[in-house]
């Protein structure tokens, strides 16, 4: 395998120990107690990615490089107030547990079991400085070495999978239909979720944890915030194409609450950006949630309920039908989270429900989808010194309808060409049962394994997940190997179907900082198939992070793919992907990034031959099986932020960002003339400005 040759120089780079490195080394503890916390985050302020979880005893060594002296420490756990601190040679950090007044809130820390096998962890201020995440959690997972997203939406793939195979949970509750479809960047697409209330976004690409189900690529985890306010605050938004509000509301000692609304028009960034934006006729989206969190008696809770609609209509074009494509949507969410401490563990039920309503229209044809989500979920984990086990039972509903008049013909869209009337409804159910044990085997080598069984439902067979972990953390080195079985029944967003796929994979991820270098290596191997369509995606990722100084900071990932399948035109049928940027601090509070991306061509199927059809009055095309490759992708993005702090209740950041510099016409397919005789290119994003600000009040 083509990925797999540069290995012999990856391990000889890892086996050296080039430079001498600085160390610092301490101990995290609960302040009240005494009690050393075991896997407590310590990391860097201006190098999240340099960092690493605190041991059985609460203990953590940190390598360091002269530049990172300069820095601070962040120390962070469930339930703890979140410190920061200057770094020392050697310490002892007392965090404080979150607290009612007159009544100590003892809600037991719950942080994900299989915490020492995740690939990365995204901090909140992560993930809006990076100009390629544009503020969206979702968005920030892309620039990722494990990402193989070969458009600019929010559909995540990782590691060669569809992204219908990869999972996104929201407090341990599965969330679908979480796009949102107003585009603000050529075709790029947004997730729904608020940045404001995220704490922070755990990444598992590969062999995703089975304390997390119906999910057989990856899994995108993310938390949101659990410390009570100490005052209450107020944000504002103002940009483009964003006008939002933020309340965060300290209610008392025990409890908060966080409001927020968002409106999204089209208008100034279409104004600003014609050329990038010529096809989006117009887009509008408005939402507004409520996020109550808090902690009394041993229990916490966690609740969100959120209410979104939109409008988007752009320009549709097809050799038959050139026109408008008209889309309105609206849903809402509700996800909750309630925890209690029993003996030396925690018992958590979970609740998440969802509804979408979607109106599609063009030429003669419109439809209706409404689709129903009902995710209820019971689990217990037990933490001792040396093991921990968490097991429970999810019951995981789907339901979608579609009810409207459809193109008889793929190739006739014309306003008199045939149709026909469709009502159908289709329900899936997933029961599963899931156990997940963890042992020490030491301070540094973790063991884990899981299994996750269905119970058979109509039109579902039962099936059995299983998988191995082990993590070795040690100073300067993190390794963690992972195989397994796993399995997902789902619907497919766009038609509604139903899917079952199965994927067996075997990954290696291993991690070594030298100096004032952080270097990282992925090696992968999967095989699964989606509704008997088989595929298999092999290769291997290599991510260097090098700090040339204080202010300077750079990275550069390379991802080499070999995947496959036995479908026509495999999306992610690439050989290459590159990622990079650039940040550099000039002066105090400015911070002003580049990022590139660049990847092979993805395949296209010419039209080889066509067949008049005299009675529609439109040609029937034939296409070449073994597609061409178009020209490869190159996206190079720049954004400059400025913090102004003018007390201690008023401040905002200014941030202006620029998409595609370099205006470069990436090709995302050909669209054909009416009798397939002649084509044009059809790009992705071209240039697009982009520019607003935050306040705080």
């Amino acid at each position: 395998m083509k990925s797999l040759q540069l290995v012999p120089l990856f391990l000889l780079i890892f086996s050296q120990s080039l430079l001498a490195q600085q160390s610092i080394g301490g101990q995290v503890v609960d302040a009240d107690s005494g009690e050393p916390l075991l896997g407590a985050h310590v990391y860097l302020m201006n190098n999240w990615r340099k960092g690493v979880i605190t041991d059985l005893e609460g203990n953590f060594s940190l390598d360091l490089t002269e530049a990172d002296w300069s820095d601070s420490l962040i120390i962070s756990y469930v339930g703890f107030e979140e410190l920061i601190i200057q770094i020392k040679e050697s310490n002892l950090i007392r965090l404080n547990p979150i607290q009612a007044v007159g009544e100590v809130v003892t809600v037991t820390a719950k942080p994900l079991i299989a915490e020492e096998f995740k690939y990365m962890d995204i901090q909140k201020m992560d993930i809006y400085t990076n100009p390629a995440a544009k503020a969206d959690p979702i968005l920030a997972v892309n620039s990722l070495p494990s990402s193989t997203t070969t458009d600019e939406s929010a559909n995540i793939s990782l590691r060669g999978s569809s992204p219908i195979e990869t999972g996104v949970f929201f407090n341990n509750v599965p969330i679908y239909d979480a796009v949102r479809y107003s585009q603000l960047n050529g075709i790029g697409t947004f997730s729904i979720f608020n940045t404001d209330i995220i704490k922070n976004v755990t990444v598992f690409p590969g062999n995703p944890p089975l304390e997390f189900g119906n999910a057989t690529s990856g899994v995108i985890s993310m938390q949101t915030d659990d410390g009570i306010l100490k005052e209450s605050t107020n944000s504002m938004i103002l940009s483009l194409a964003s006008i939002g509000f933020s309340r965060q509301q300290k209610i008392n000692e025990k409890n908060s609450l966080k409001l927020f609304t968002n409106w999204q028009p089209s208008g100034a960034i279409k104004g600003l950006n014609p050329e990038a934006l010529e096809d989006i006729r117009s887009f509008s989206s408005n939402d507004i949630g409520v996020y109550w969190y808090g902690g009394d008696n041993g229990y916490s809770w966690k609740v969100l309920a959120y209410g979104l609609t939109e409008g988007y209509q752009f320009n549709f074009s097809h050799p038959s039908f050139m026109g408008t494509f008209d889309q309105k949507k609206t849903r809402t969410f509700l996800i909750g989270t309630l925890d209690k401490n029993i003996g030396s563990g925690v018992l958590t039920f979970s609740k998440g429900m969802s509804y979408s309503d979607g109106d599609f229209s063009y030429s003669n044809v419109a439809f209706n989808t409404q689709k129903k989500d009902l995710f209820l979920g019971l689990n217990y984990q037990l933490t001792q010194e040396r093991f921990s086990l968490k097991t429970g039972a999810n019951y995981d509903m789907r339901e979608a309808a579609v009810a409207g008049n459809f193109h008889a013909l793929g190739y006739a869209l014309g306003t008199d060409h045939p149709t026909f009337e469709l009502t159908e409804s289709v329900t899936i159910e997933v029961p599963e049962l899931f156990g997940y044990f963890k042992y020490f085997l030491s301070d540094q080598l973790t063991v884990g394994t899981g299994a996750r069984a269905n119970l058979p439902t109509d039109g579902i067979d039962s099936y059995l997940s299983r998988q191995v972990n082990l993590s070795y953390n040690q100073n300067k080195w993190s390794v963690i190997l992972g195989t397994g079985v796993y399995n997902k029944n789902g619907l497919l967003e766009n038609t509604g179907e139903p899917f079952f796929s199965e994927t067996t994979q075997t990954s290696l991820d291993l991690k070594r900082t030298i100096k004032n270098f952080t270097m990282a290596v992925s090696l992968f191997d999967k095989r699964g198939n989606i509704n008997a369509i088989d595929y298999m995606a092999q290769g291997s990722e290599i991510f260097i992070d090098y700090r040339l100084n204080p202010n300077l900071r750079s990275s550069l990932s390379l991802t080499l793919l070999d995947a496959s399948s036995n479908q026509t035109g495999y999306l992610y049928d690439l050989s290459y992907f590159f990622r990079g940027d650039v940040s550099w601090n000039p002066a105090p509070l400015w911070t002003v990034e580049t990022i590139w991306v660049a990847r092979q061509g993805t395949l296209f199927s010419d039209v080889t031959s066509t067949r008049f059809d005299a009675e529609l009055n439109v040609y029937e095309p034939f296409f070449d099986q073994e597609g061409r490759r178009l020209p490869y992708y190159l996206n190079v993005g720049m954004s400059i932020n400025k913090v102004i702090q003018l007390s201690d209740e008023f401040g905002f950041i200014a941030f202006a960002s620029i998409n595609n510099v370099l205006n470069r016409k990436n090709l995302r397919t050909y669209d054909y003339n009416f009798d397939y005789t002649a084509f044009e290119p059809s790009v992705f994003s071209l240039r697009t400005v982009y520019m607003g600000v935050v306040v705080s009040f």
